[in-house]
């Protein structure tokens, strides 16, 4: 008995899918009905006892479609898309063996153009006698014009506008998602998407990772007025991924060791062990990168369901002293964290870290292309010699290491982007090396509205010690570390466990650790109170222990927080600290929190100066101006206070007034 696939596929739509795509057209508006893989291979192996590519079902959905849509102008078109079509092929691997082949695959957006429009239907008239004579324009945008017309002969055609068909499109540049780049190289495709796909309801943005499915093909085109070929993906259905890593990367078999492993009491010793073995000691700074990796609260669907914005990434700085290890550190990081960039901020600007307005090549218009901010969304963001950004650049990254998103207005395109990204900075004292007689925030080249951001600031200094630096001597000419005396698990295995535990694991604060981080909070900041120095943490402190304390419950992939795991993010958060020259009364100090005393300092200070404005007027002396600069560095000594900043703005502050 034959098969007759469309049929088939007919019969299931209308039983299965009716009621949906009659919704879909009292939209009144370009729509998309979904068509389950699942559901359909399931019912094609009942039916005929073969699948879904056997029959190859995805030649007839086209046809199907238009016959859901018998009027092509009407605003009404819905379309018709699979969704769940298992991967059949990895996107470097294509070529052009795979000419007109249907694939299905992971792919990132790394930039995309705006609503463009072209022909569908071209309807040529007879200039004579009128007759229409309709032509379908193909892809690559070729019309077979009408040579004459077949009713009177007449050889001048002219192209109704008015009758004819047009539709949306839209290109995006897709490559390889970060982590399924092998060895850090990755190829760039086009992908073609028309109609619904490219209507302003299809929402697909740049730095985006989405399943793609539709034909390979290599199509011809025009550069310099030659022709040449170039791969390119007919995009049937382009759909965001929701879970930044899913489980397509782990097998059965994976999963089984990821939950044995999670079992071990043991688990958090081993990861931290595997972290960096490489370098010697930092072992409370690798506790702290290790909970970077497994973040915090992220929701389970991965988007925002109110309008509050509860960030779960965590952003770590490292400072040090040149030679201490910092990049080391980031290095072996960067090995082992299943998505990753890394830059250097020696090299890399505003728009490298967020988003730029390129010239699309093929369309001639401006498209939004994604910077590394962006496309490590869901990942991790290392940027070594963070120190060197420029003020803006650092700036830049204060919207996505806060709200999640960067939003961009640039060549007339307006957009808001995922970046739901955990950003690792290493950054050089400003001084080259930190100096025990400066405060802190006098050694750091970093605006204080970005220091704010980090959930831990680690100060790597190179202090003398007569034993640690035997123990490192020896390590280093003997080449042996850590890796040689403590259990560890193998780079691939540590990325699974992390993958894992990130798409699975959603650990929620038990009240037993909500009262212990509440009454910490409440008890740093009465005894910052109580002291006439003290600078009082702020409620991003406690926001950070609460990310600290759910990623450490992701580590041994437990659903409930526990008492020792928010008594180890406060003990690492004390710990970074110190590290800094500050306790739990003046941590308050890195990101600009005043004393009483100091506040004492500015508002003194503004009363001399408007004291002596008051006697001499505007502009005053060369001479007064020097003794009053005096005065205030005497006055500021010995605090954290910056007294040029502070006689600078409160000279600004008297000159409004008068």
């Amino acid at each position: 008995m034959s098969v007759n696939p469309r049929r088939l596929l007919n019969e299931f739509i209308k039983e299965n899918y009716h009621d949906d795509i009659k919704k879909s057209k009292s939209l009144n508006r370009q729509s998309k009905v979904n068509i389950d893989y699942d559901k359909l291979n399931r019912y094609l192996l009942e039916k005929t006892g073969k699948d879904f590519f056997d029959l190859e079902m995805y030649r007839h959905i086209a046809i199907i479609e238009g016959e859901y849509n018998a009027n092509p102008f009407s605003k009404e078109y819905v379309s018709l898309k699979y969704v769940n079509v298992p991967e059949t092929v990895e996107l470097h691997n294509l070529d052009a063996t795979n000419n007109r082949e249907w694939i299905s695959c992971k792919a990132m957006v790394k930039n995309i153009t705006d609503i463009r429009v072209d022909l569908k239907l071209a309807v040529f008239e007879c200039m004579k006698c009128m007759t229409q004579t309709v032509v379908e324009v193909s892809r690559n945008k070729n019309i077979a014009v009408p040579s004459e017309c077949k009713n009177c002969n007449e050889k001048t055609m002219k192209i109704s506008k008015e009758m004819s068909e047009f539709r949306n499109f839209r290109i995006a540049k897709l490559e390889e998602p970060l982590e399924m780049r092998k060895g850090g190289v990755t190829r760039e495709f086009k992908g073609y998407m028309q109609d619904y796909l490219a209507s302003p309801y299809h929402n697909i943005k740049a730095g985006a990772v989405v399943d793609v499915c539709g034909e390979f093909c290599v199509e011809p085109y025009k550069k310099d007025e030659l022709e040449s070929y170039e791969f390119l993906i007919d995009i049937h259905n382009i759909t965001p991924v929701d879970d930044a890593f899913e489980d397509y990367l782990l097998t059965p078999t994976d999963k089984e060791i990821i939950i044995k492993l999670s079992k071990r009491p043991d688990i958090y010793e081993i990861l931290v062990n595997t972290l960096a073995p490489e370098v010697y000691g930092y072992e409370t700074v690798k506790e702290g990168l290790l909970l970077q990796l497994f973040e915090g609260a992220r929701p389970k669907d991965d988007v925002f369901k109110t309008d509050i914005i509860d960030r779960w990434t965590s952003h770590i700085l490292l400072i040090g002293d040149p030679g201490i290890g910092k990049s080391q550190l980031i290095t072996a990081v960067n090995r082992r964290t299943p998505k990753v960039i890394n830059i250097s901020g020696t090299n890399t600007s505003q728009v490298g870290l967020t988003t730029s307005a390129v010239k699309d090549e093929l369309t001639g218009g401006w498209t939004m292309e994604a910077g590394g901010v962006i496309l490590a969304d869901s990942g991790l963001l290392i940027i070594d010699e963070f120190d060197k950004l420029s003020p803006s650049a650092q700036k830049s990254l204060n919207e996505p290491m806060e709200q999640l998103s960067i939003s961009s207005a640039k060549a007339g395109i307006v957009q808001t982007m995922s970046a739901r990204t955990s950003i690792l900075a290493a950054a050089n004292p400003k001084y080259s090396r930190f100096s025990d007689s400066k405060p802190i925030n006098d050694q750091l080249d970093i605006a204080e509205s970005t220091l704010s951001r980090f959930d831990l600031i680690f100060a790597l200094r190179d202090n003398i010690s007569e034993t640690k630096d035997r123990e490192l001597a020896r390590s280093l000419l003997t080449r042996k570390t850590h890796e040689n005396e403590l259990e560890r698990l193998s780079d691939e295995c540590f990325k699974k466990y992390i993958t894992y535990m990130k798409a699975n694991c959603f650990p929620t604060l038990t009240s037993e650790v909500i009262d212990l981080l509440s009454e910490f909070y409440v008890d740093v900041r009465q005894k910052a109170a109580q002291s006439h120095d003290g600078k009082a943490i702020t409620a991003r402190d406690l926001k950070s222990l609460e990310r600290l304390t759910i990623a450490r419950a992701k580590c041994e992939g437990r659903t409930l927080t526990t008492i020792g795991d928010a008594e180890d993010a406060i003990r690492i958060y004390k710990e970074s600290l110190y590290s800094l020259g500050l306790d739990l009364t003046t941590a308050g100090e890195i990101v600009g929190v005043k004393s009483d005393k100091e506040m004492e300092i500015i508002i003194d200070v503004e009363r001399m100066i408007k004291a002596k404005v008051e006697f001499e007027g505007l502009p005053l002396s060369d001479e007064s101006i020097h003794s009053l600069k005096k005065e205030c560095g005497l006055m500021c000594h010995g605090t954290s206070l910056d007294n040029e900043q502070v006689f600078k703005e409160a000279m600004k502050k008297i000159e409004k007034i008068f």
